[in-house]
């Protein structure tokens, strides 16, 4: 944890706990991500950023499926504005052969203003759930069934209202940007943000803290939930159920925030699930249908 002389606030927790495997299904369609050049987008200059100016509490949340792990160097972007979800190859930490590392980090602002992040294992060629929740200058991270939080940031209190990025970048992506960034020094790569390769079953983002921080700075356990569901507090929610070989996206909350596929991305379109067909472990798809 450090502040330059650039007043920027940067801060990596890096974890790698044993979760236990999901065994779940979508119950509705997903958006499928070839990992190659296609994404979605939700342009700036009509949308405005995803967070309003001033939000003091936020909840950001996904369940994804990767099916590819980033190499060395590189970055793939599942979503990216002022919360940020990607896999990295850079990790900190030792995975197990079908884990992959995925960074989750928000952009904050207060007296200075920063990027507050994380890493954690997340499990490849599965579904997973991860979410940030900011709150009382204190962010936590759930993946799966754990959830952690930082210490509280005394110097940073709220979402940054603006983001100092290059202006295309400021933009609201899905599944990478609409080109490669590269850093490159000397001739050579030093790091790659590319495409993320696999599915995303929901998408949402809220304006208050959905969950109850952890009491201490020790990871407890949690109960993701296993359907979004759009009310007050709900300022985006893709769910993905268009119809097979839609590319766009509706917004569930609402809020008009139509995510626009390019390079052919694209849902699957809904899955039927048969409750007769059921055996030990219950499927993704009826884990759905419950309220949250």
């Amino acid at each position: 944890m450090f502040i330059n002389c650039k007043l920027l606030f940067s801060a990596v927790l890096l974890l790698n706990l044993v979760v236990p495997a999901f065994s779940f299904e979508p119950s509705g369609g997903v958006l499928v991500l070839d990992g190659k050049d296609d994404y979605a987008i939700l342009h700036l200059a009509e949308h405005g950023y995803i967070f309003p100016k001033n939000t003091h509490a936020f909840t950001a949340e996904i369940w994804f499926y990767p099916k590819s792990e980033p190499k060395a160097g590189e970055n793939h972007i599942i979503l990216s504005q002022q919360v940020l979800f990607g896999l990295t190859g850079r990790c900190g930490f030792k995975l197990n052969k079908n884990q992959v590392c995925c960074s989750g980090s928000a952009q904050l602002e207060g007296k200075v203003r920063g990027v507050l992040g994380v890493k954690v294992a997340v499990e490849k060629d599965q579904w997973n759930y991860v979410a940030i929740v900011y709150k009382d200058r204190k962010l936590g991270f759930a993946y799966n069934n754990q959830f952690f939080r930082t210490q509280e940031i005394v110097l940073m209190n709220r979402v940054a209202a603006e983001l100092r990025l290059v202006e295309e970048l400021k933009n609201f992506f899905v599944g990478g940007f609409h080109e490669d960034r590269f850093i490159i020094k000397d001739g050579k790569v030093l790091s790659r943000r590319t495409y993320f390769r696999g599915e995303i079953d929901a998408i949402r983002f809220s304006n208050i803290a959905r969950y109850n921080l952890p009491a201490g700075l020790k990871t407890e356990p949690f109960d993701p939930p296993h359907r979004f569901f759009s009310d007050e507090h709900t300022i985006a929610l893709w769910n993905f159920d268009e119809k097979a070989g839609a590319n766009r996206f509706q917004d569930a909350s609402g809020s008009g925030k139509t995510l626009i596929g390019m390079n052919g991305v694209t849902t699957s379109g809904a899955l039927a699930v048969n409750p007769a067909d059921t055996s030990i472990t219950m499927t993704w798809g009826q884990i759905k249908s419950e309220s949250f």
